[in-house]
């Protein structure tokens, strides 16, 4: 068992939600007893890769603490679920004894360092058993613009302008969007933002609606960005919130 390495098991599940193609990617994953690390006098922690599963944002990271070979008295620790360091690559997760160090009797009689040591995560064949889930746009090439009627009650119109609709259920075509522009669209590296009022910031969300930056400038930097569909919502001051959809 002290030999065991750490393995990945990636699955990817597509589905469409409120007309928008979407995809879930899911790692799953195990450490090896020998990966765990003194930390201080107090603990230990084990760093966890993700990198084999490619994940572009930081997912959702889900733990447990297992015995592989139910050798048990892992219910003795507290710290799970205690993640640090979450990234697209990585994590780290970190343990010590219920009590810091430890006064349980039962621990002692066993011949348990006391505090938690590395050395006895190993003897006990402790692992982090651990899921990550990222959901990400899959649709790069278009918006589908139907989706977003049904999210924003309103229509695309032209440079990416969001229009609401009017009571009879059709686009209005004269509104605050026509004064603000963005350009080129598509972009691949720097999205131009073009208005005669005040800009206050803009912010950039993925059709999950996750927010991915806030910007103060009319130029900004989307290199960092996967290629796919995108929101910009500009807080003006003449218009208030403009929202325009671009694509990367």
């Amino acid at each position: 068992m002290k030999t065991l390495k750490t393995l990945l098991f990636i699955c990817f599940f597509a589905f469409n939600f409120s007309g928008i193609n979407a995809q879930i990617k899911i790692g799953q994953g195990v450490t090896s007893p020998n990966d765990w690390v003194d930390y201080n006098t107090t603990g230990i922690y084990v760093d966890v890769d993700t990198k084999s599963c490619g994940f572009t944002t930081t997912p959702h990271y889900l733990v447990t603490l297992e015995s592989i070979s139910n050798k048990g008295f892992h219910w003795y620790i507290s710290g799970v679920p205690s993640i640090y360091n979450t990234t697209p690559t990585g994590f780290r997760v970190y343990l010590r004894w219920t009590d810091a160090p430890s006064d349980l009797p039962t621990v002692g009689s066993l011949n348990f360092p006391n505090p938690l040591r590395a050395s006895t995560a190993q003897d006990r064949d402790w692992v982090i058993r651990w899921t990550a889930i990222e959901m990400q746009d899959c649709s790069p090439s278009r918006l589908d613009s139907s989706a977003v009627n049904t999210i924003f009650s309103g229509a695309f119109g032209k440079d990416g302008d969001i229009l609401p609709k009017d009571n009879n259920g059709g686009a209005v075509n004269s509104t605050p969007e026509n004064n603000l522009k963005i350009f080129p669209n598509p972009s691949s590296n720097i999205l131009n933002v073009e208005y005669k009022g005040r800009i206050e910031k803009h912010e950039i969300y993925n059709l999950n609606f996750q927010l991915l930056g806030t910007y103060h400038s009319n130029t900004i930097d989307i290199k960092k960005f996967p290629k796919g569909n995108y929101l910009l919502k500009t807080y003006t001051s003449q218009d208030g919130i403009v929202t325009k959809q671009f694509v990367k």
